[in-house]
């Protein structure tokens, strides 16, 4: 008994009697003295001696051996342990006595919750992936149907016979599409499936550009202060980036509805292995880009957390909010590369903080800056040759080119495109 692992009690009913060395480590002791002439309930919570007693008074003296049960087990410096204890009951002279077996769970549990918790963290993560597919194929579908629609209004805005009492009408329409189009870019960066350019990017200049639209969007009684490192140059899509802070700092806004302060750091940061980000995902240990977006609003419980990236997931009134612009965040953030780390309580604000590539390049790129190719330096007349698999969008493109006085192929695929061209 002496040598065994677990802790191992005998009480008489009122006191403990028997005490081995295990026993003794467990309930936080010097020696065994310390134990011996105890009271039971010292250590052990009542309802689990009342089962003892129950179990003695049912058999009688050939009291069965009660089934392992957790409990808590009361150290002498007042900390609690969890236990598994199993109890044999007897009759020892008349007396209800048992004989108790108590086990150290502690690691076991921890074991089990870090379990859970890692299932936990696969499952967010497979159905943030399975969201994002659906979403990422549904936004494509409607971006296409919006882009028709805007089209074609604005060709009967441009339209002369269209009456002047159905002009209001057709502003409406183009309003809707134009707000539903923004439903679907958040959509499409959740995906991962928006336009991606990456190039070299000076983090702080990208901050310090958005203060007086950050400024301008937090209104009165929100205060905005930068605390900015020395020069970190990344590698990610500006438009994107410039996106993600845009959208944290609307966060930010409806966070502190009655007023507070929105502080921006950026950093280079060297992690150490094993951080962990959103959904438990493993940060390697390498030099980061940070950015960190601190609020001093209402905060976030756990269970918040858990959702705050989840697409049309929102704790605002359905008035204020889509519920995409975390979403694109997370998006946005995977497509670059990046990582992202919640930090939040109740009544105490909320921090993300972004982790981004470091760029290879100490050149910041200005290959960001140029436009992207288009029809107008074309000389009127010219032939151009439109490749679209949708016919609505087609067509739109097509019209488009047309009245700007161009002659326009079209071809629905690769192959018709190169069979055009061979004409």
């Amino acid at each position: 008994m002496e040598l065994a692992p677990d802790g191992i009690l005998i009480h008489d009913g009122e006191q403990i009697v028997v005490a081995n060395a295990a026993a003794v480590r467990l309930a936080g002791a010097d020696h065994r003295d310390q134990l011996i002439g105890r009271p039971i309930d010292a250590f052990f919570h009542p309802p689990y001696l009342r089962a003892v007693q129950e179990q003695l008074v049912r058999s009688g003296d050939q009291a069965g051996l009660v089934p392992p049960v957790r409990d808590v087990l009361c150290r002498l410096d007042g900390s609690e342990i969890e236990v598994e204890v199993t109890a044999i009951p007897f009759v020892d002279r008349g007396r209800a006595s048992a004989h108790l077996v108590v086990r150290d769970i502690t690691e076991r549990l921890a074991a089990q919750a870090a379990a859970r918790q890692a299932e936990e963290f696969l499952q967010q993560a497979q159905k943030m992936e399975a969201v994002g597919a659906l979403a990422g194929g549904v936004a494509h579908e409607v971006n296409n149907m919006m882009s028709v629609v805007l089209g074609f209004g604005e060709f009967l805005l441009q339209d002369p016979a269209l009456p002047e009492g159905r002009l209001p009408d057709v502003r409406q329409i183009m309003k809707a599409a134009d707000r539903a189009a923004v439903v679907t870019r958040e959509l499409l960066a959740f995906s991962r499936r928006a336009f991606h350019k990456p190039g070299v990017l000076d983090l702080n200049a990208v901050v310090c550009d958005l203060g007086p639209m950050i400024r301008r969007l937090l209104g009165e009684g929100r205060q905005l202060t930068f605390a900015l490192g020395s020069p970190c140059r990344v590698w990610v899509d500006k438009g994107q980036l410039e996106q993600v802070v845009v959208n944290l700092a609307l966060n930010a806004r409806h966070a502190m509805p009655s007023g507070g302060t929105l502080t921006i750091t950026t950093a280079e940061a060297a992690l150490e292995g094993g951080v962990s980000g959103y959904a438990g995902v493993s940060i390697p240990g390498v030099h980061y880009g940070l950015i960190a977006v601190r609020d001093t609003g209402v905060g976030m419980d756990a269970a918040t957390q858990a959702r705050v990236f989840e697409p049309f997931f929102t704790t605002k009134p359905a008035s204020e909010g889509t519920g995409l612009g975390l979403a694109a965040v997370y998006g946005i953030m995977e497509q670059n590369k990046g990582y992202i780390v919640v930090a939040s309580a109740p009544g105490r604000g909320t921090t993300f903080r972004l982790y981004l590539p470091l760029s290879p390049d100490a050149t910041v790129s200005e290959r960001m800056e140029e436009p992207p190719p288009s029809a107008a330096g074309t000389p009127a007349g010219a032939t151009l040759l439109v490749v679209e698999d949708e016919p609505a969008v087609r067509a739109v493109v097509v019209r488009s080119l047309e009245g700007g006085g161009f002659h326009v192929l079209q071809a629905s695929d690769g192959a018709m495109a190169l069979q055009v061209v061979d004409r």
